[in-house]
């Protein structure tokens, strides 16, 4: 028996549409039934067909058509399946090559080569009628904006509901939230500590999930809360399949034009605070606090060993003298604080949260961190690195397998034979008079082109296939390569940071995890992530616990004390490495612990330890 899949789309996703998708796949099972063959698959969705992007299950019916999963696609017409004339055509050409058949029940009929023609025009007929639709969509869309016609919320709109006479009204619990959000704002949160008081207070959004910052940020910056439509912002570009976005200039503004949520002075307040932190100049070069000043050799590589969320980095102005310090920290803590409010950040402090757990991993110093990964390259990089190599080769010998050119040569060859029975065909229809030479020097033209392409392609697979037979040597002349030194040299922390995939972080350790397939850049087999994958474990201790570092110099100091009662803070500074004001600063902290206290005046005198 034959196996099918079928195929449904419809443009939008109203009510009366959804019905006719529902039709539309009832048909087609119906018809796959009445004709005895066997359902693989359903492939149905809501989406526009003047373009591939988004639409998922078209992707996945065009990707399933290089497997051997199904014989017959099922489809109710031409336009359903796409209103793009290129895209016809790459879906007909990889049909035809994988030897499937596309069914249209309307017609009852199979397309064949034959149609080719009638469906190209087909085709481009339903791509010119999406176009000139568009054009009319657009420009009723511009003149009812233009004209301060009825503003048009999406269903997604957060705080507003419109009813079936096109009037907008507050959803008041929803409204009541999003007012929260305005007087946090103009209290001075940021949006992720906003999400993070919400999220504590069991305050989530319509999908049950908790508010992100950009999602905060986005009904923030929102005139319609204040009752301000701003139309025309966006437009969406037919040829390019692109949303462009409008000048503010050409765009109409039209006040008081829905119910307001929150005053335009509670509005003005909240943005002048968010405008606050994106425009926070530098003194010295004017820089803006927050734009982005290029991608760190660390991005995207760190990641959380408490929680897994990904490391950020933050800045901030060191008190005492103003430098800006460059700091990486954990998302989790950034948005919801640590467990123990006592070490929380500033704002989290202020409101005291209960319901939401955070994490407790270590903050980053990036230039304590770039002095660490400089000494990890020069004790460890080096000597992993060659062992990492030859671990991988090893694996890379045992796992790897040439790929199997022989099915794609096999269905290129099919396609030459066909090619060679249509042109021979073509010759006997010209001999018998049924098409005038015209047509038939056109048609030859066309099948040598698609001939020669072929003849490339196959070409192209044989050469392939050649490579792929010489695996092993270049493993082994990879492996040489690399032990001799010549990619082996790059240690340094940026050629380290090029081979390492992640970056786990842990309180007192990291683990470093390398994955070198682009060292060794083999490009023609696939093989398993896994396979190109070594984790190193590195001890830090309490590097970057500073909580812990000061609390191990200040026992530290207390050994010293034990040792010799009489010591110097100018004494205990040479020994710590630090300032003497810093010294002072560690004494004065185990004075107010109750731990220490000094016997004596005019200097003169000892240490006593109170703990003892």
């Amino acid at each position: 028996m034959l196996r099918a899949v079928i195929y449904a789309r419809c443009s939008t996703e109203e009510e009366s549409q959804i019905d006719a998708l529902k039709k539309q796949v009832e048909e087609a099972k119906a018809c796959v039934q009445d004709n005895g063959w066997i359902l693989m698959d359903s492939y149905v969705e809501s989406r526009s067909g003047t373009t591939t992007k988004g639409r998922t299950e078209y992707n996945r019916l065009y990707e399933d058509l290089l497997c051997d999963k199904f014989d017959i696609i099922v489809i109710k017409s031409q336009d359903r399946l796409m209103r793009n004339t290129k895209d016809w055509y790459l879906f007909v050409d990889r049909m035809s090559t994988e030897q499937k058949r596309l069914y249209m029940y309307i017609e009852r009929k199979f397309y064949t080569p034959d149609d080719a023609l009638i469906t190209g025009i087909k085709a481009i007929l339903a791509e010119e009628y999406s176009r000139e639709l568009s054009k009319k969509i657009n420009n009723s869309h511009r003149n009812r904006q233009k004209n301060n016609g009825t503003v048009i919320l999406t269903s997604n709109t957060y705080g507003y509901r419109k009813l079936t006479d096109k009037s907008i009204v507050l959803e008041e619990e929803e409204a009541a939230v999003k007012r929260r959000m305005y007087e946090l704002c103009a209290a001075g949160f940021g949006s992720r500590t906003i999400s993070t008081i919400l999220q504590n207070d069991g305050i989530y959004n319509r999908n049950g999930k908790p508010f992100t910052d950009s999602a905060i940020l986005r009904i923030l910056r929102n005139p319609l809360n204040k009752g301000t439509a701003v139309m025309n912002r966006k437009h969406f570009d037919f040829e390019t399949k692109k949303t462009i976005k409008v000048p503010e200039e050409e765009q109409y503004v039209y006040e008081n034009r829905v119910p307001r949520t929150v005053s335009d002075e509670l509005w003005e307040v909240a943005n002048q605070e968010i405008d606050k932190r994106a425009v926070r100049v530098n003194g010295k070069n004017g820089e803006k606090r927050g734009q982005y000043r290029g991608k760190s050799h660390l991005s995207g590589k760190i990641f959380c060993g408490l929680c897994g969320t990904p490391y950020y980095r933050r800045t901030r102005r060191r008190y005492k003298d103003g430098k800006i310090i460059y700091e990486w920290k954990c998302k989790r803590y950034l948005e919801t604080g640590r467990n123990h409010g006592v070490f929380d950040r500033p704002q989290l402090r202020r409101v005291g949260l209960e319901e939401i757990e955070g994490c407790d991993n270590v903050h980053l110093d990036e230039e304590i961190l770039y002095q660490f990964l400089e000494r990890v390259c020069k004790e460890h990089y080096q000597i992993d690195r060659e062992q990492i190599i030859r671990d991988m080769v090893r694996m890379l010998r045992n796992s790897l397998k040439d790929r199997d050119y022989e099915p794609e040569i096999e269905r290129a060859n099919r396609k030459r034979d066909k090619l060679r029975e249509q042109m021979s065909r073509l010759v006997d229809k010209l001999l018998e008079g049924v098409i005038s030479d015209k047509i038939y020097r056109k048609k030859q033209s066309e099948l040598e082109k698609e001939q020669e392409e072929l003849h490339d392609k196959l070409l192209e697979l044989e050469q392939k296939k050649a490579k792929g037979s010489v695996v092993e040597e270049r493993l082994r002349n990879i492996e040489k390569v690399l032990l001799d030194g010549q990619a082996v040299e790059k240690a340094t922390v940026a050629g380290m940071l090029e081979d390492i995939e992640k970056i786990f972080i842990y309180p007192e350790y990291m683990e470093l995890e390398f994955s070198l397939f682009n060292a060794i850049g083999i490009e023609m087999v696939e093989v398993p992530a896994e396979i190109g994958r070594k984790t190193v474990r590195i001890e830090y201790g309490n590097l970057f616990n500073y909580r812990e570092k000061k609390q191990a110099d200040r026992e530290q100091i207390v050994d010293m004390i034990r040792e010799n009662p009489n010591i110097t803070a100018k004494m205990i500074a040479a020994r710590l490495g630090c300032s003497l004001s810093g010294a002072n600063y560690k004494l004065k902290a185990l004075k107010q612990e109750g731990r220490i206290r000094f016997d004596g005046k005019g200097g003169k005198g000892e240490w006593k330890i109170l703990e003892e």
